[in-house]
């Protein structure tokens, strides 16, 4: 039996985090969810984690600078950004960054599942 997945959600909104937490538990992932940017670095220093989860706008900082770091650190680590704020040039930038995803809120948490799945 192989590991479950362990999937870092960065969501400062308290409902959507405990949403996504929820439908990921449910589907099999190991899941670890925090609301701020300075807690997410520290385990993305720290701890080791198939997929990084993050919501744009941050407090303390963006969710695009966690994936450049995560990108640094963990070049295997895949990516998702969510945001409510969706328009061409973050678009543009998730492209560029070849993001293993991208969700524009609002959204139906199964569609994250079924992305992480996928590949």
């Amino acid at each position: 039996m192989t590991d479950p997945q362990r999937v870092l959600i960065v969501e400062d909104n308290a409902s959507m985090r405990r949403t996504l937490t929820i439908f990921l538990e449910q589907a099999g992932f190991d899941v670890v969810a925090v609301a701020e940017f300075q807690r997410a670095l520290q385990l993305i220093r720290g701890e080791l984690f198939d997929t990084l989860v993050t919501d744009l706008d941050l407090p303390g900082g963006t969710g695009l600078d966690l994936v450049h770091t995560a990108k640094a650190l963990h070049p295997d680590m895949r990516s998702v950004l969510m945001t409510g704020f969706g328009c061409s040039a973050i678009r543009q930038q998730v492209n560029e960054l070849a993001l293993h995803g991208y969700l524009e809120k609002p959204f139906d948490p199964e569609d994250l599942v079924a992305s992480l799945k996928k590949d």
